[in-house]
């Protein structure tokens, strides 16, 4: 990961979609990503669930200082993808907008972690597919490094097919690589 971000450094932008199958190379993949992002200067929108997030904090805190950890913004991933009270594209963009523009304001660069996560009786994919389209866009526009985190085994075969059209990067545990057809309209419908 460490080596992957830092040829990230000399691109204006990046969309990572990131399967996971072990919560351990996992935590390690967000922690690293976090470390190079605040030691370049970022600042980080962190998207993660409650039951994570304490475990990568940990790591954090032991080696950053308190003024790093300042640049780190974290928020429970239900409270950011469900804010009104179901998975709205819309609205989930309108705040990912607003962090992400504040965070910038002042030139700094902007990272984002995203791990997103819903029930299982929900079908949710085409909501899904528009959202990561639009913050495809708004990270090209807004020149952000993003992270999308997904469970594999919650991620249908269709579902990841269509993401991957969505993002230029496939990532997984232990290995990350571009998306030959990223960016194929067709495949987004």
């Amino acid at each position: 990961m460490s080596d992957f971000t830092e040829t990230l450094r000399h691109t204006d932008y990046a969309h990572i979609f990131y399967l996971t199958e072990q919560t351990d190379p996992y935590i390690e993949n967000a922690v690293s990503y976090v470390l190079d992002g605040v030691r370049n200067g970022d600042r980080v929108l962190f998207v993660e669930n409650p039951r994570i997030y304490p475990q990568i904090q940990k790591k954090l805190q032991q080696v950053l200082s308190a003024e790093e950890l300042e640049l780190i913004h974290y928020v429970n991933n239900f409270d950011f993808y469900w804010r009104k009270g179901n998975f709205h594209p819309t609205a989930i963009l309108e705040y990912f907008e607003s962090v992400v523009g504040s965070f910038t304001a002042d030139g700094r660069q902007c990272r984002t972690w995203g791990h997103i996560e819903w029930g299982s009786q929900e079908d949710i994919s085409q909501e899904i597919i528009e959202y990561e389209t639009e913050i495809d866009r708004s990270a090209t526009q807004r020149k952000v490094i993003s992270i999308c985190a997904y469970d594999a085994h919650r991620v249908s075969e269709s579902l990841r097919e269509r993401l991957m059209h969505c993002h230029g990067y496939l990532m997984k545990d232990q290995s990350i690589s571009a998306i030959s057809f990223y960016g194929d309209k067709k495949a987004r419908k």
